[in-house]
């Protein structure tokens, strides 16, 4: 009997997840070339623009991560959510288990901007969205990068960074690229860590996104303390910048991992 009603719900959840991302897919589309193109022309004030952008993105993303839970296939847990809620101008770093990890993220980090793959804006999912909430492409230059970045922090926004640059493949051995700390040093911004715990075989790094997973996707995501720039770089003056800035992504990289399960 047992064995039925778990053939049955997993059944179910390859049903219900396929017509969901389907559907969810399709509204991407739709929001993305038709409503943010359009945004793009009737609200010419960029920052008035982004900040309007940046509010449907959270708020749809929140609607269809809350849909996706009540209907059974994910399970997301946060803690230490109040932890953010007096965060600006600072840099958020987590692992990257999965597909939807920016998601997650950009569902509850107020005024977020994020560091985005190129190939990202070539998509027409989401191209739209990218476009009016100014995230920042990875095919600039490094000073083009720097620059965009240290503009961002200044002007208040939360960005959102995964110093491994991918999706996690060795979960036992994960390995930050110091590239975030170097603007975190450069900008004097603070350092928010996330811990992302992910199961599920889906959403994962060399995995198709449409593979439908017949159990439900947990995430259990943890908000660290601060870290904070400044302080450590007034006690470590006597070294050059770019040794302390591969100094913080070690340390940040040994935290992360430690609480990786």
């Amino acid at each position: 009997m047992n064995s039925i009603l778990h053939c049955f719900s997993g059944l179910y959840r390859v049903l219900i997840s396929s017509i969901y991302f389907a559907f969810f897919g399709l509204g991407a589309l739709v929001i993305s070339m038709v409503f943010f193109n359009l945004m793009r022309l009737v609200v010419t004030n960029k920052d008035t623009r982004t900040k309007i952008s940046r509010n449907i993105t959270k708020y749809a993303f929140k609607l269809y991560l809350s849909t996706a839970c009540l209907l059974g296939i994910f399970d997301i847990k946060i803690k230490n959510i109040k932890k953010t809620q007096d965060d600006t101008g600072c840099m958020y770093i987590a692992n990257h288990p999965s597909l939807l990890d920016v998601v997650i993220l950009d569902s509850f980090v107020k005024n977020a901007n994020c560091v985005i793959k190129s190939s990202l804006k070539k998509n027409p999912f989401i191209s739209g969205i990218i476009a009016c909430n100014r995230y920042v492409a990875n095919s600039l230059s490094p000073e083009d990068i720097l620059k965009d970045c240290k503009e961002s922090l200044a002007r208040g926004d939360n960005l959102i960074v995964f110093p491994e640059g991918t999706r996690t493949i060795n979960f036992d051995k994960i390995k930050f690229k110091h590239g975030f700390s170097s603007i975190a040093v450069v900008s004097k911004a603070n350092i928010r860590p996330l811990v992302i715990n992910f199961d599920g075989l889906a959403l994962r790094k060399n995995v198709p996104w449409y593979q439908i997973y017949k159990k439900k996707l947990t995430y259990k995501i943890e908000i660290l303390d601060k870290f904070n720039t400044s302080e450590y770089l007034s006690l470590h003056q006597d070294k050059e910048v770019s040794a302390v800035s591969r100094e913080i992504a070690k340390e940040l990289q040994t935290l992360i991992q430690s609480k990786v399960n």
